[in-house]
């Protein structure tokens, strides 16, 4: 039975009928409002957004200089599309070079960036990080391109009762290595979909601190 209740939505600020197939395994992509104008938005992009606007005023993000990793095409890529003028999307073509433009999106490899340094005051990925075959370097690299007091946002999704991270694919000079059965996510730039190379569990927010970096 469809699961329903009113909520005020984080990004439209519109107060919305929310349904879910049911209540538990479906929230994280199935809860979505009716009628939703911004795309059928799901439940991490609008927790990233109420993040975002806990920290910032709407009127403040439009000042800011914006980088968002693969964006979705809805929720909050949308707002960020149109409210944000110093914006930056950028998605992965490994055939074409990289720092160029694939329509309007800029081909970037989040582990080794063509951005100078500190040139960004926010970041943004929203379940990326499992499909980096280095996702603490890709985060080093966010790091050096945020300015001083820069924001970091994303989501990663962890696995129920997992409790360590695990690493399932490998890049190496032979190819691609996968450790069991391969996993393929949606990828809003390839419509093949992306490898899983890491499943996190419990202890990602670990993980980051014993790398140098602060979480929240």
């Amino acid at each position: 039975m469809d699961q329903r209740f009113q909520a005020t939505c984080p990004i439209c600020s519109e107060k919305r009928t929310f349904v879910a197939p049911d209540d538990y395994a479906s929230c994280r992509d199935g809860l979505k409002a009716i009628g939703c104008p911004l795309n059928d938005c799901v439940t991490r992009e609008r927790a990233a957004a109420a993040v975002l606007f806990s920290m910032f005023s709407r009127e403040q993000l439009k000042e800011l200089r914006v980088h968002e990793a693969a964006p979705g095409g809805r929720g909050l890529s949308l707002w960020l599309w149109y409210n944000i003028t110093k914006k930056v999307f950028s998605g992965y073509y490994p055939d074409k070079p990289f720092g160029t433009m694939v329509g309007h999106i800029r081909n970037e490899n989040l582990e080794a960036q063509t951005f100078p340094d500190r040139c960004f005051d926010l970041v943004v990925h929203l379940d990326v990080m499992e499909h980096l075959f280095e996702p603490f370097k890709a985060l080093a690299e966010i790091f050096r391109t945020l300015d001083f007091g820069g924001i970091c946002i994303f989501t990663a999704p962890t696995y129920p009762e997992r409790t360590e991270s695990e690493q399932v694919a490998f890049q190496s000079s032979d190819g691609v290595r996968i450790v069991g059965e391969p996993e393929y996510h949606g990828n809003p730039q390839d419509p093949s979909g992306s490898l899983v190379t890491w499943r996190y569990g419990y202890d990602l927010p670990l993980l980051r601190g014993a790398r140098g970096s602060t979480s929240r």
